[in-house]
């Protein structure tokens, strides 16, 4: 361990008993701890966002997180990265597998599996309904149809999922005034942008998009996914089926 990370333990635990003896009402102890975390700050050249980011580190490391699929389909990998992308992941899949990679935040590569999981569930049983629909109208399904009705569903999700990630934002806006938009999105572009350079570290390519016709029935579908029913979610999910 080096000088300056040693300065940093010292500092976060400076900080947290100065947090400590504040709620216990022992205003001059935590004053005197927050004055030694800042005098080493001072002597170390540390910052305090610095000291924030080390603290992170500590507590939400950054990891390669692999899941799977169940299925070896570009919709999947599609919705998968765009759900890693939503919560400050980035993710790459090896080829020829199901397996996909989340690279970020341990937490954030936690939620983006278990709502990938439950998206990709909603897409495939949408997709059940709208073949059966088809071979009851024509007998049977055009060539291609349950993959424009998938990927059309995951473009749709996609965009969602984006302008989710924007309203974090303008919800900070309503709450606390336009400067704070500022510091929003800085934090929510900091954090999408630490996880794809960790992700570079590892030699996996995202590979490329499939080319699809547009589904006007998927993308509707698309639309109507409740969303925000994998959000609160936090157990792995299962695998897909034909």
């Amino acid at each position: 361990m080096t000088k300056k990370q040693t300065a940093i333990r010292r500092i976060q635990k400076l900080r947290a008993l100065a947090e400590s003896e504040q709620q216990s009402g022992n205003d001059r102890a935590a004053e005197s701890a927050a004055r030694m975390a800042q005098r080493i700050m001072l002597e170390h050249a540390i910052s305090a966002s610095e000291a924030e980011r080390a603290a992170e580190d500590a507590d939400d490391p950054m990891v390669k997180h692999r899941t799977r699929t169940g299925r070896r389909l570009s919709w999947l990998r599609s919705l998968y990265h765009g759900v890693a992308r939503a919560n400050n992941c980035t993710s790459a899949y090896r080829i020829n597998t199901d397996q996909v990679f989340f690279y970020g935040r341990q937490s954030d590569c936690e939620i983006a599996e278990y709502l990938a999981g439950h998206l990709a569930r909603e897409v495939q049983s949408a997709a059940d309904r709208h073949m059966q629909v088809c071979r009851r109208r024509f007998g049977c399904a055009p060539p291609g149809e349950r993959n424009n009705f998938c990927q059309s569903a995951v473009g749709a999700l996609r965009n969602r999922l984006a302008a989710m990630r924007r309203e974090t934002a303008q919800e900070a806006i309503r709450s606390h005034g336009s400067a704070a938009v500022t510091t929003a999105l800085v934090r929510l572009d900091d954090k999408l942008t630490k996880a794809e350079e960790f992700a570079r570290g590892f030699d996996i390519g995202t590979g490329r998009r499939s080319r699809y016709a547009h589904s006007s029935a998927g993308a509707a579908a698309g639309e109507s996914i409740n969303i925000n029913r994998g959000v609160a979610g936090t157990q792995t999910a299962g695998s897909l089926s034909d």
